[in-house]
């Protein structure tokens, strides 16, 4: 096991090319959670940007099993989640911490979301679930990821957080995840193809598309005008998106996009975790 005192020693080795070398710090580093950023930090270490990419992908292993260990699969698989707001935010965070590089700085996921609804309420007597929308997406703090749309970072909610940009399920699930530490009713809908949130207007059901600058969408308008619509897309409209069925869908995601990346190890991981969570027969 790596400890303290080993590490600047460790560090200094990133850059040398020896194939004995680079083997034993993969052994090192691969025997560690998959991340030493509290480490770095409380020992005041400024790597290069070069030598970071080359320790996270050395600490990639250990992130891999801890992703596998700490993974809790309820007993009748994603449907178990139900309301479980509780495991849902902690596996939503598992995944956050695996695609984080390991090496830089941050807030965990709870915090960070308790930063943004801190944020969102600010110098605010009374926020409503419209105001939040506004605040979040018509301002433009958060937005949809046009220039790299398949990125697993989309996933990673943390980075949502720090960098304003995700896909559409990302940030929905931020403005879901923020809202209900606001005590406001903010749901998923899981539209085929592009995820959308939920929210009532005037004791009316409307969809919010996050990814679109928060637009909102009258449930009475795009079931009337849609006579072709499919079943299953009705039936998303319709009701509340089950968190397990969200989660189901940010696995397949991963798995797709590590595979379009050519990384078929972590998508194997998440194919895996995604067969894992199915309902048992």
């Amino acid at each position: 096991m790596l400890n303290e005192d080993q590490l600047p020693h460790m560090l200094k080795l990133l850059d040398d090319d020896e194939p004995a070398i680079q083997e034993a710090l993969r052994e090192e580093f691969s025997d560690t959670s998959g991340d030493l950023s509290n480490e770095l930090a409380a020992l005041a270490i400024d790597l290069k940007p070069a030598d970071q990419h080359r320790l996270s992908l050395l600490l990639l292993p250990g992130r891999r099993e801890t992703l596998i260990q700490e993974w809790r699969i309820p007993q009748g698989g994603a449907d178990a989640l139900d309301e479980d707001w509780e495991s849902f935010e902690d596996m939503l965070r598992l995944i956050s911490d695996y695609l984080h590089d390991g090496v830089t700085l941050r807030p965990s996921l709870p915090d960070m979301l308790d930063i943004i609804a801190e944020d969102a309420t600010a110098g605010r007597h009374h926020i409503s679930e419209n105001k939040l929308r506004v605040w979040m997406f018509e301002s433009g703090r958060f937005a949809g990821n046009k220039d790299n749309y398949y990125t697993p970072a989309n996933s990673d909610l943390c980075w949502c957080a720090e960098t304003g940009l995700g896909n559409p399920i990302s940030l929905a699930l931020l403005y879901m995840l923020v809202a209900r530490r606001l005590d406001l009713d903010v749901t998923g809908c899981n539209y085929p193809g592009h995820f959308l949130a939920r929210i009532q207007l005037d004791s009316r059901p409307v969809l919010v598309d996050c990814f679109h600058k928060g637009r909102l969408i009258s449930v009475e308008e795009i079931l009337s005008e849609n006579k072709n619509i499919s079943i299953y897309a009705k039936q998303a409209i319709l009701s509340q998106a089950p968190l397990g069925h969200i989660l189901l869908r940010i696995l397949r995601n991963l798995e797709h996009s590590f595979n379009k990346l050519k990384y078929p190890e972590d998508a194997k991981i998440f194919k895996m975790i995604f067969e894992s969570m199915q309902p048992k027969p």
